[in-house]
């Protein structure tokens, strides 16, 4: 959208808040906006009492409250409840109500893995790094599918190993990397399994690993050169916390109050 857009309606006292992310709307374009850019997040949950609640007592809009209600009574679809929300405030085009509509046409003949993923990755993108755990451990939960083949399941391992990283669970991410790396022999899974586990141990108990799974030699000498060389260009952007507990424990605080999967 290329033109500024004013919002019409007032702005409510009480925002409603997207628990997973962490995100307070004021407005019924608000909600649109972000309804049609977020629409792999969108579930029956975030469309459910919650919402209608807030529709009737703050954004004094009654009318769309009870259409959400009953089209979640009837069994309505999640795409059927978007659009009608996003037609009750005009604030999109027919021609980007279209497109967005095609989305989800394509987004519904996707399996449920495939869209659990679309989701945990708008998490990660967003820094939203327990509630991407939370969903791609939903994914992996779940029977694996063949159609969806060994690179798919290797992508969601990978992305667990990298959340894990960012909230220094060393441990967690190198078993991560390492079954990604079983389901597909990528030589970079493979250093970043490498790189947690050299974050994770001490020198003498990486030594150690390393020797007992048998990654020695010039390829291991490459890696560590690579670690080292990744470590002065970060500075202290890499430096381990002085009091790692307690660094991690504020962290995790810190996303308590953003996500309910904390």
């Amino acid at each position: 959208m290329g033109a500024v857009l004013i919002c019409r309606d007032e702005l409510v006292k009480s925002p409603y808040y997207i628990e997973s992310m962490g995100i307070r709307l004021y407005s019924m374009e608000e909600l649109a906006f972000f309804l049609y850019e977020n629409i792999y997040l969108v579930d029956r949950q975030m469309l459910g009492e919650r919402l209608w609640d807030w529709l009737r007592n703050e954004a004094h809009n009654p009318e769309l409250a009870e259409k959400l209600k009953k089209g979640d009574e009837a069994g309505s679809s999640i795409q059927n409840m978007v659009l009608t929300i996003l037609r009750s405030v005009n604030y999109y085009t027919q021609e980007e109500l279209t497109e967005l509509s095609s989305r989800m046409k394509v987004l519904n003949t996707y399996q449920e893995q495939e869209r659990m993923k679309l989701r945990a990755d708008e998490y990660f993108i967003n820094d939203n790094y327990l509630a991407a755990i939370y969903e791609y451990e939903k994914i992996l939960d779940i029977r694996q599918s063949d159609r969806l083949g060994v690179e798919f399941y290797a992508h969601v391992w990978n992305n667990l190993g990298v959340c894990y990283c960012r909230l220094f669970q060393f441990g967690r991410a190198a078993q991560a990397f390492r079954t990604s790396w079983q389901y597909q022999k990528d030589p970079e899974v493979l250093k970043e399994y490498i790189f947690a586990m050299r974050l994770g141990l001490s020198d003498e108990d990486f030594e150690q690993a390393m020797d007992l799974q048998n990654i020695r030699g010039e390829q291991l000498e490459e890696y560590l050169e690579d670690y080292e060389r990744l470590c002065a260009e970060a500075g202290e952007q890499l430096e381990k916390p002085e009091h790692l507990v307690e660094k991690i424990y504020d962290l995790e605080r810190e996303y308590e109050k953003n996500t309910r999967y904390a």
